[in-house]
């Protein structure tokens, strides 16, 4: 038996967007643009860890502050991981197939991928084993961390109650797509977002999320680093 219903509601979830957008989107910017001139090299680093953390705050707020609730609730509960592991797994290597397929297609159709933050991650961190530690750290353990917290166990629970399970997956993952700001990745990170709810909703924890998102940003990690050396 699922146990997804939570106290917050849409409204507290649209507020939270509009907080989202306007603090740490816009305000990440503007302090990259700061830090820049102060720190050239270390600027978009701070800001990208701060922009987490206020992120991090913001689910604290809603969940812990405002409606009296606690991380189990959001999503932070015991699973099996044994079982978990293997959906892990199977279910990765299912994303990396469909992604794959996407690239090709778009590429038979002459689409050109802009480069994405991702793959600029050499440039913002470095290249030498501090910038390789710090890009694993935030990208991935911070960001899947977060993120799964804000989309997966936050935000979905919401969808999933108003409009159902099937609706509230596609919703949710529309939603972490649009919020990467990348057209071009669009589907492939609307397909990984669904992926994630799937895996919260018939785990009913996000822990085997979490496992899922950091494996993936981890790997994406040492090949961009891999790839950035070898040429």
């Amino acid at each position: 038996m699922n146990n997804k219903e939570v106290p917050w509601t849409i409204s507290d979830v649209l507020v939270a967007l509009v907080i989202f957008v306007i603090v740490v989107t816009g305000g990440s910017f503007v302090l990259v643009r700061l830090l820049s001139n102060i720190l050239p090299k270390g600027g978009p680093i701070i800001s990208l860890f701060i922009g987490y953390f206020i992120l991090f705050l913001l689910i604290g707020y809603f969940v812990i502050v405002r409606r009296r609730s606690n991380w189990s609730t959001l999503g932070f509960r015991p699973f099996d991981f044994s079982r978990s592991l293997g959906l892990v797994l199977a279910l990765f290597i299912i994303v990396k197939i469909i992604t794959a397929a996407y690239a090709s297609i778009a590429q038979r159709f002459g689409l050109e991928q802009a480069q994405d933050a991702l793959r600029r991650i050499p440039e913002i961190f470095g290249k030498n084993a501090l910038g390789i530690f710090l890009a694993i750290v935030i990208v991935a353990v911070v960001a899947p961390l977060v993120e799964e917290a804000f989309f997966r166990g936050f935000i979905y629970p919401v969808f999933r109650r108003r409009w159902g399970v099937a609706v509230g997956i596609v919703a949710s993952g529309l939603l972490f797509a649009l919020f990467h700001f990348n057209l071009f990745l669009f589907f492939p990170i609307a397909v990984f977002g669904f992926v994630l709810a799937y895996l919260f909703e018939i785990t009913n924890s996000l822990w085997p999320s979490v496992m899922l998102h950091m494996l993936n940003n981890f790997l994406s990690v040492v090949l961009i680093y891999y790839i950035g050396v070898s040429a």
